[in-house]
């Protein structure tokens, strides 16, 4: 019965420490987008002109990688983006009867930002070097 006993008891050792080693390597994963969240000072060169002003990057309810990007091109609108690692993605949409897309990518504090904004077949081309505050 002592034998048995022992197997029992270093079986049960066992699994214990199997079953604690597992749960405590598991790393909750921050979603991509979190290092886009925040406010930033924008200094924006277009085909239009220059600009300076700030944009906030918010997250978007609609899916983990999705973020809203509020006011870019000073234009007091909201954009729809999406997140994948260090890169942006503004897929083509309307927004306040203007079409927008573009791409970007994020270094530290730095995300720069490449959009086209097409109206009535007039299209501006921006790069947005956006600094976070």
């Amino acid at each position: 019965m002592r034998k048995f006993t022992n197997k029992f008891l270093y079986a049960t050792i066992l699994l214990a420490g199997l079953t604690l080693f597992t749960f405590s390597c598991k790393k909750d994963k921050t979603p991509d987008r979190d290092k886009f969240l925040g406010a930033y000072s924008v200094v924006e060169t277009c085909g239009s002109g220059n600009d300076s002003y700030d944009i906030t990057v918010i997250e978007s309810g609609t899916a983990e990688n999705a973020v809203v990007i509020v006011n870019l091109y000073d234009a007091g609108q909201q954009w729809t983006a999406t997140v994948n690692g260090d890169n942006i993605t503004i897929p083509t949409q309307v927004v306040s009867a203007t079409t927008w897309s573009g791409s970007g990518s994020i270094a530290g504090n730095s995300l720069t930002i490449s959009f086209t904004g097409s109206n009535s077949g007039v299209s501006d081309n921006c790069t947005a070097i956006c600094t976070r505050k």
